[in-house]
């Protein structure tokens, strides 16, 4: 039996409170709109982040959320925010879903194309936006936000990983 995805291609981003509070703690919430055609936020995670984020920006839409749509049994126990970042998600449907930590693979499992912020982070690298990716991790780390970041593990991977871009892309100029 084939699975669906439950998101859109054509959808909306949608941003989860965790992710977008992680971004404006380092001054990049500005890579969403310069990464994604059309960015989304519900009004109880943007009410949420009215101490770092008084008002949305242009290219932020605040909407309605969407209390009665149903989720999957896998992510249906997630904390607050993130079930009305999923809830809203489903309902329009978004081409992917901004969040972080254990509900973000949940989701996958779940069918629902997630992504967090190291994976922003690196997709601004890759086009050009940032000039690194590791600098932004540390101060994520040194501003409070090192719960939004994979295992110490995950990360020396990506190091690697980002370092042997660096060496072919290096070779091919």
């Amino acid at each position: 039996m084939a699975r669906t995805a439950l998101t859109s291609a054509n959808g909306p981003v949608v941003a989860g409170e965790k992710t977008l509070r992680a971004l404006v703690a380092i001054r990049r919430q500005k890579l969403l709109p310069q990464l994604y055609v059309h960015v989304v936020i519900g009004r109880c995670n943007f009410e949420a982040l009215a101490d770092v984020l008084p008002e949305a920006p242009p290219w932020l839409s605040v909407v309605e959320d969407r209390p009665d749509q149903e989720l999957p049994p896998r992510v249906a126990g997630a904390a607050p925010s993130d079930v009305a970042t999923l809830r809203l998600a489903l309902a329009l449907p978004a081409s992917l879903v901004l969040l972080e930590g254990p509900i973000k693979e949940r989701a996958k499992l779940s069918f629902i194309k997630s992504e967090g912020i190291v994976s922003i982070l690196v997709s601004a690298y890759r086009r050009g936006l940032l000039s690194a990716v590791q600098p932004m991790v540390k101060a994520l780390e040194k501003l409070g936000h090192g719960d939004v970041l994979p295992p110490p593990e995950q990360l020396e991977a990506l190091w690697r990983a980002l370092e042997e871009m660096e060496e072919e892309s290096d070779e091919a100029t």
